[in-house]
């Protein structure tokens, strides 16, 4: 499995996701078990860490005053149950510009974007 990220999306999802499942898993990031949420500005920020904030992440807890990212680029997000697929978002100078099913990215893009890495 290895290191990840967590995000809890409060902005509008693809369409077809289901709205109760807003938590997804990327190796976009830090892989550090950060905790980020995309705001419904469609900003992404740091919010807290899975190692030292207690509890699963629903979104809600904001232990630390966020962080706005101010990311851009693409981030391959992966539904935390593993059940609704893969998407791609794209963030241009810190705003969410869109998010999208990573079958719909043009498959040279799509294999760019957060590649497995081996085990180190």
């Amino acid at each position: 499995m290895g290191m990840y990220d967590e995000i809890w999306w409060e902005g509008e999802l693809p369409e077809g996701h289901p709205p109760e499942s807003r938590l997804f898993q990327t190796k976009s990031l830090e892989r550090c078990l950060d905790r980020y949420v995309v705001t419904r500005e469609g900003r992404l920020c740091l919010v807290g860490n899975g190692l030292q904030d207690d509890g699963p992440f629903d979104g809600g807890q904001r232990v630390h005053e966020s962080v706005d990212m101010d990311f851009h680029g693409d981030m391959r997000l992966v539904s935390a149950t593993g059940r609704y697929g893969e998407y791609i978002a794209r963030f241009t100078h810190g705003t969410l510009e869109w998010i999208r099913p990573r079958a719909d990215v043009p498959l040279p893009r799509r294999n760019l974007i957060a590649p497995q890495r081996s085990a180190e």
